[in-house]
């Protein structure tokens, strides 16, 4: 078992001028994280109703009854902001698990502590910010009012009050939430590939049966907080668009959700992949090695068991029970998966893409009516 100090520092979230900035108005405590989460999801939503109101009209009913926008700023907004930590807890743990259980020998632990310095400056490069500052700011420029969302737009044609807070403040901001999210993703692949590529001992053995990587699929499963970020907006505006088709046409309405999840889970597991090939060496380098052992081992017990007579009692030999010890190990090795996925990190993305269909529904009360019209539909 080996420490690093280098490491021991190793962050994708903690970097960064926002990051920065939250540290300071929060007083650099991380419990306080899912507070600064709320402020600024109340700091955004706040302005945006008080406005609505000062618009008249229709404005603040429209408003109160527009579910994209109160799940963007409501929900999808602190989620992104308070999962930091959590996540940043995930992803330190799992590189120090590289090193923690001898993953990686002494040969590659100079290019793993290297891989991780460079990865923790990409994190925290202001330039990567700037540029995906200026991306939303540029986006938010393009972006028009929704004509179909009348509290958005004025008498005039230009956008309220409300639709200006909303297209230049609040919705940049989520935006730029999920961009920096996507970055760090990014960043976390390109450190999973190029561990991929150094002298890897893995054990096809271990009983996880991924040769000692099955804690990457848990930490994997530590970005659905984020994955059901972005679901709910997805949700939100499928419910809004195709409102009138849940009963109707309930496939067309949930579709889209469940193909976000499905992608979702694509992309949260598809940088394990990298370690196919490790995996495969792995392997095949065993299977002849503890084959050979078996066969020896079992020759040696029907040698004394069935062509000689042994002068100790069958009843509590230990050479049955070393004999199944090994059958056992025997079938782990034999189902290595050669990719290390795990069922329950799986479901856990895929839940989190789908939680909010299922709150949209419950809140529409057509939960029961859309399964029961998936189930006809289906036989």
């Amino acid at each position: 078992m080996v420490g690093s100090e280098t490491l021991s520092d190793f962050s994708l979230v903690r970097g960064g001028p926002f990051q920065r900035l939250e540290r300071g108005l929060r007083g650099g405590e991380p419990r306080r994280s899912s507070l600064f989460a709320l402020v600024l999801a109340l700091g955004c939503w706040g302005p945006l109703v008080l406005l609505a109101w000062m618009q008249g009209g229709d404005a603040p009913r429209l408003l109160l009854r527009d579910l994209q926008v109160h799940g963007e700023l409501l929900l999808s907004l602190p989620v992104l902001v308070a999962s930091g930590p959590y996540i940043d807890s995930r992803l330190g743990a799992a590189a120090r698990q590289f090193l923690r259980a001898d993953l990686v020998g002494e040969r590659g632990r100079g290019a793993l502590e290297a891989l991780a310095r460079r990865c923790t400056r990409w994190c925290d490069s202001a330039g990567v910010e700037l540029v995906l500052l200026g991306l939303v700011i540029a986006f938010a420029w393009l972006t028009s009012p929704d004509p179909s969302r009348a509290w958005q737009v004025s008498s005039g044609g230009q956008p309220s009050l409300a639709g200006g807070w909303y297209l230049c403040v609040a919705l940049p901001l989520m935006r730029f939430l999920v961009l920096r999210w996507l970055w760090r993703g990014v960043v976390w692949s390109v450190f999973l590939l190029r561990v991929s590529r150094l002298p890897l001992r893995l054990a096809f053995t271990h009983p996880d049966q991924s040769g000692g990587l099955g804690f990457l699929a848990v930490c994997q499963a530590s970005f659905a907080p984020v994955v059901f970020a972005v679901a709910v907006p997805v949700a939100s505006y499928s419910f809004r668009v195709n409102a009138a088709a849940i009963t109707e046409a309930p496939l067309d309405y949930v579709m889209p959700q469940v193909l976000y999840a499905v992608l979702a889970c694509l992309a949260v597991f598809a940088p394990l992949a990298c370690f196919f090939r490790p995996l495969v060496v792995a392997k095949r380098r065993g299977d002849p090695w503890f084959s050979a052992v078996a066969a020896h081992h079992s020759c040696e017990f029907e040698d004394r068991w069935f062509q000689k007579k042994p002068e100790v009692p069958a009843l509590g030999a230990p050479d049955f029970s070393s004999l199944a010890d090994l059958g056992s190990s025997f079938m782990v090795a034999r189902k290595m998966k050669m990719f290390p996925w795990d069922q329950r990190g799986l479901l856990a993305v895929a839940a989190a893409g789908l939680a909010p269909l299922v709150i949209l529904l419950m809140v529409d009360r057509q939960f029961l009516a859309v399964v029961n019209q998936l189930r006809q539909s289906v036989s």
